[in-house]
């Protein structure tokens, strides 16, 4: 079963506190032992406790005060390549977010340029079709406006109605065109 993610925040009751201290103090102990161990490299960690007066120091005082020479002897230039102080650190952190931020930044504005250029090229295409449909209007010729006066409202949408001959008349009235109607006394150059 995987562990819940711990709050870093302050525990407010005593013994919980406490009870916490004493775990993870042990578990940073042990990691310590642990990495000097495994990677025989010379390790220490002193702990201080709220309620001790005396620090917990692994592995003895004799050795902490001995490694803390050997680290004091190496020349500063040396011992300063490979540290990172806490000022030091958040430069490069903030250096680090403010390349995402322009990063993230140049992204967006892409992005809202693609998005403008789409929006002019589709207005463009619009326009261009609705001036094709005026000059389509413009060079249509007139409907002859006494013979289809009173087809007009009857042949829209495919609906169809009986002439004075009684032959069928229908179609789909479109632009001032008949599309697909038959007109009385138009076989379409059929005989009957």
């Amino acid at each position: 079963m995987a562990r819940t993610k711990v709050k870093l925040a302050w525990i407010e009751n005593d013994s919980a506190r406490k009870k916490r201290f004493r775990r993870r103090k042990g578990s940073l102990l042990k990691k310590v032992s642990e990495i000097s161990t495994l990677c025989d490299v010379g390790a220490f960690a002193i702990v201080y406790a709220p309620d001790s007066d005396k620090p917990d120091v692994w592995p003895s005082p004799s050795e902490v005060k001995e490694l803390i020479a050997k680290f004091q002897s190496i020349p500063e230039a040396e011992r300063s390549k490979k540290m990172t102080d806490h000022e030091t650190y958040l430069k490069e952190t903030i250096a680090k977010l403010e390349q995402q931020l322009r990063k993230i930044k140049r992204q967006n504005y892409e992005m809202e340029m693609n998005d403008i250029m789409h929006d002019l090229y589709k207005e463009e295409k619009m326009k261009g079709i609705s001036k094709i449909m005026e000059r389509l209007e413009k060079d249509l010729p007139p409907a002859d406006v006494s013979s289809q006066a009173g087809r007009d409202d009857e042949n829209v949408a495919g609906r169809s109605s009986i002439n004075a001959a009684g032959r069928k008349i229908g179609g789909i009235r479109l632009m001032g065109f008949d599309i697909g109607s038959n007109i009385a006394g138009d076989n379409g150059g059929r005989e009957e």
